[in-house]
């Protein structure tokens, strides 16, 4: 049920990929950041956003999209269809799979921001 509402149940998604975004939503959503990152209120930063989340960690998402990654995307906190674009072109250029969630793997691959420096 959860690959169809994500749209991978057709298509020409991989089993690997479908695999590891199943995996990936298991993971507690991100609500708050920690420092810079994405992270869950106990501070728990492997944690995922995906297409429908809006909160504070979707803007430090967004934040360090577009300031270290350089992604042109609006700083909303809503994790849309842009944001996702974004996720997935970071995902593109570190040579991981592409979903457009964000999670653990795509944190260790992106740029953030840091005391006012990409990181």
């Amino acid at each position: 049920m959860v690959l169809v509402a994500l749209g991978l149940s057709g298509g020409i998604a991989s089993a690997a990929a479908q695999e590891r975004t199943f995996e990936a939503l298991a993971l507690p959503t991100c609500t708050v950041s920690d420092s810079s990152v994405p992270a869950t209120s106990s501070g728990d930063r492997d944690c995922v956003l995906a297409v429908g989340n809006a909160n504070e960690a979707v803007e430090v998402l967004q934040w360090s999209l577009r300031y270290c990654n350089s992604q042109d995307i609006a700083v909303d906190g809503i994790y849309g269809p842009n944001t996702e674009s974004a996720v997935e072109n970071v995902q593109r250029a570190a040579g991981i799979a592409v979903d457009g969630v964000y999670g653990p793997e795509t944190r260790r691959n992106m740029l953030w921001i840091d005391y006012g420096e990409c990181v």
